[in-house]
């Protein structure tokens, strides 16, 4: 900084006051600082600034799988949403390793992040913890962990699964399967609560043939799911999938087995990702406010740093919030009545 003053012919703290937009500085000023800049390739140091200002402006976001859409989806309106108020991401995938997730967490402490946005891994709470003991502003979304007092954004995952296990019983399916995907997920259980209500309410228990679950790659789990129930002697009419993703893994499922959809077999899903719209047939599902989510957790986590700005100087009591968002049924191709009657 002192080689750019002298160069620019102005004190350090002009030169400041250009870098940090901080005080006023003529603008055929700002422009000759800016240029002497350039001219020796000088580089601020955000992390310096940061740290005297008590901010860093940078956020970390932690996701399980980046690679399935739902998370990648989330993730992209999580980093627009903060970067249209001036923050930068950085965005982690821990691949459902709770051992990853902590190293990922380790990193994002060193670099000093001024919060972070966690889709958890599993259900243990020690790396959550890890975070809260930083006293760094931590917003839970999409997955919760109902054991930590913690602001958290949700989709109701119990009333869209509810809503569309009732609308295949409506529609006369009474032979209905689930598939769900990474047991530990306290989203994915709630769905499977709400439609065991559902169920349970048309005098309906879903076998224990009728229900798989299973971590790893969910195409292939959705794939291999179908072939098995479709070998029943009393096959499903039906099969509610957990995520879309097990719902087109099995749509191509029984396209390979010679299955007619939706005659021989119903499908639904649930996130309604972009590709549900695009299979064939296009899969009936629970739609989740994907960008809504994004939105209104970074609103908390950005109303959370500056309340921590203000305990640097007085002391403020903060109040963990749960925001519950709605899902709403979406009704496509992949569904239709029960081709026979059931016993």
């Amino acid at each position: 900084m002192k080689e750019v003053a002298y160069r620019a012919g102005v004190s350090t703290a002009t030169v400041s006051r250009v870098i940090n937009q901080n005080g006023y500085v003529a603008p055929a000023l700002q422009e000759k600082v800016r240029r002497t800049m350039e001219m020796l390739n000088y580089q601020p140091s955000a992390l310096a600034r940061g740290l005297r200002r008590q901010e860093t402006r940078c956020v970390g976001v932690l996701v399980p799988q980046i690679s399935q859409p739902f998370f990648s989806q989330l993730g992209y309106a999580i980093e627009q949403a903060l970067f249209n108020q001036r923050y930068r991401t950085f965005l982690c995938s821990a691949e459902e390793d709770s051992d990853k997730e902590a190293a990922y967490i380790e990193m994002l402490l060193r670099q000093r992040v001024d919060g972070v946005i966690l889709v958890p891994t599993g259900r243990s709470l020690a790396n959550v913890e890890r975070l809260l003991r930083s006293n760094v502003a931590v917003v839970l979304v999409d997955r919760d962990l109902p054991d930590l007092q913690i602001d958290r954004v949700l989709s109701d995952n119990v009333q869209g699964a509810y809503q569309v296990a009732h609308y295949l019983l409506g529609l006369g399916h009474q032979r209905i399967a689930i598939v769900g995907a990474e047991p530990h997920s306290e989203s994915v259980a709630r769905r499977l609560s709400g439609v065991r209500q559902a169920l349970s309410e048309a005098g309906i228990r879903p076998t224990s043939e009728h229900l798989a679950t299973g971590t790893g790659q969910q195409f292939k789990l959705g794939l291999v799911t179908v072939q098995r129930l479709m070998r029943l002697r009393n096959p499903p009419t039906a099969l509610i999938a957990l995520t879309d993703m097990l719902a087109v893994g099995a749509i191509h499922g029984a396209w390979k087995a010679g299955l007619r959809l939706p005659a021989d077999l119903s499908v639904t899903g649930f996130d309604d990702i972009p590709l549900a719209s695009y299979v064939l047939p296009e899969l009936t599902t629970i739609a989740q406010p994907i960008t809504k989510m994004g939105e209104r957790t970074v609103h908390r986590l950005l109303q959370l740093i500056a309340e921590r700005q203000v305990q640097l100087v007085e002391t403020v009591e903060l109040k963990p919030e749960c925001v519950l968002l709605p899902t709403r049924l979406i009704v496509r191709r992949s569904t239709a009545p029960p081709r026979t009657s059931q016993p």
